[in-house]
């Protein structure tokens, strides 16, 4: 029992810190990891699907918000920003850097590695929020 508890509020408690994309992220690592997971443990699928969705939903949720950060500061500063996943398996390394504006909101080309391979890149506007002066 403590084998499947500990990792159910292990996950529930890295949720808590994340963002909406995050969440998002998160649940669809979740599905598909709880599909292979139950694919690839035919003694009992069930255990399989929970292992696989808990794992998937973390490494996903993980890569998500570290993406999120990485566009934020890269924003913030003007400047490329690299970012690596430490919960992940494999190597997997985010590199934001600005390419322009739309208005007030900051331009920046996300790109996705995993090892040394490309593996996926997106844009992403980051708006600029008001700061309160106290």
């Amino acid at each position: 029992m403590n084998r499947i508890l500990l990792p159910a509020v292990a996950f529930l408690v890295f949720l808590t810190g994340c963002t909406k994309e995050a969440y998002e992220g998160a649940v669809v690592g979740g599905a598909a990891g709880s599909a292979v997971g139950a694919i690839l443990d035919e003694e009992n699928p069930w255990r399989g699907a929970f292992i696989g969705g808990v794992i998937g939903a973390v490494v996903t949720g993980t890569v998500v918000e570290i993406s999120n950060r990485a566009a934020e500061e890269c924003s913030e500063y003007g400047r490329p920003v690299i970012y690596r996943c430490h919960k992940c398996r494999e190597k997997v390394w985010i590199k934001a850097t600005p390419v322009g504006w739309a208005g007030r909101c900051r331009v920046v080309k996300i790109q996705y590695f995993r090892g040394d391979k490309l593996i996926k890149v997106k844009r992403k506007k980051v708006c600029v929020r008001k700061r309160h002066h106290h």
